[in-house]
C-alpha cells in the first residue's frame, strides 16, 4: 500500500530538502562563526534584502514550482504516457546510439 503517490513525492521531496538544508545551515552558522568566510558585520552590510524578504521570494518560487511540477502530471497522466523534455531525449538517443 503506497502511502504517497510518485507524483506528490516529486512535488514535495525537492521542497523539503530545501528547507531542511536550510535549517541545517542556519542552525551550524550560529555556532561556526570562526570558521565563515566573511565576518557577521560585512556580511549584514552587504545584505541588501531583509530575510523575511528572501522568505517570501522562495515561497512564492516553490509555488510556482509546485504547480507546474502538478499541471505537468496531470497532464502526463491524461495522456497516458510519461511527458519527455526534449532535451532529454536527444541526451538519451546520443548516449544509446553512441558505441
Amino acid at each position: 500500500m503506497e502511502l504517497f503517490s510518485d507524483e506528490a513525492l516529486a512535488i514535495v521531496v525537492p521542497i523539503l530538502v530545501y528547507w531542511v538544508y536550510s535549517g541545517m545551515y542556519m542552525a551550524l552558522g550560529q555556532s561556526m562563526d570562526k570558521y565563515r568566510l566573511h565576518p557577521r558585520k560585512e556580511e549584514d552590510s552587504k545584505n541588501l534584502v531583509s530575510k523575511r524578504d528572501v522568505v517570501m521570494g522562495v515561497l512564492l518560487q516553490q509555488l510556482v514550482q509546485a504547480a507546474v511540477a502538478a499541471a505537468v502530471f496531470t497532464v502526463s497522466t491524461l495522456r497516458s504516457r510519461p511527458l519527455v523534455h526534449p532535451c532529454l531525449v536527444v541526451v538519451i538517443n546520443f548516449f544509446g546510439n553512441y558505441k
